[in-house]
């Protein structure tokens, strides 16, 4: 290479490197927002709690208490309001792993949330180290 053949091919190096990255997709966007589960008994609010993502559930078809709950002083408080979705950041792609609240049984279990489709969020509550997990499907609301 001459001495100006350096030159143009340091100058497009130094160019390159100046140039934006392509945006990635942040999984954690695309999860906020209003949904409801499989069962049409709840929609829950997915929104960024700091760093990570957290929900509360924000409509109740019929109401409903906190009647498993291990505390018995919260037995009698309503679901209506209560976070269930806790501390979800991504740990794979397109999976957020966090903790989940299930009121049918007052028991906290390690869950993912995976956006299957635009409209689409399977959530997964696991025990036993991810040897025994059971999912349900909730559907975007508007």
């Amino acid at each position: 290479m001459n001495g100006r053949s350096l030159q143009i091919a340091a100058l497009a190096v130094a160019l390159a490197g100046s140039l934006p990255l392509p945006v990635q997709a942040d999984p954690m966007s695309d999860i906020v927002g209003r949904w409801r589960d499989s069962d049409g008994e709840s929609e829950i609010a997915i929104s960024r709690c700091g760093e990570a993502l957290c929900g509360r559930i924000v409509w109740l078809k019929e109401p409903r208490f906190d009647r498993f709950n291990p505390d018995e002083t919260l037995r009698t408080r309503s679901l209506l309001g209560m976070q269930v979705l806790s501390g979800f950041k991504p740990d794979a792609k397109s999976v957020l792993s966090g903790e989940g609240y299930n009121p049918a049984d007052g028991k906290t279990y390690r869950t993912t949330l995976e956006l299957t489709a635009s409209d689409s969020l399977v959530v997964r509550g696991c025990v036993l180290g991810g040897l025994i997990c059971d999912d349900d499907t909730w559907t975007r609301r508007p």
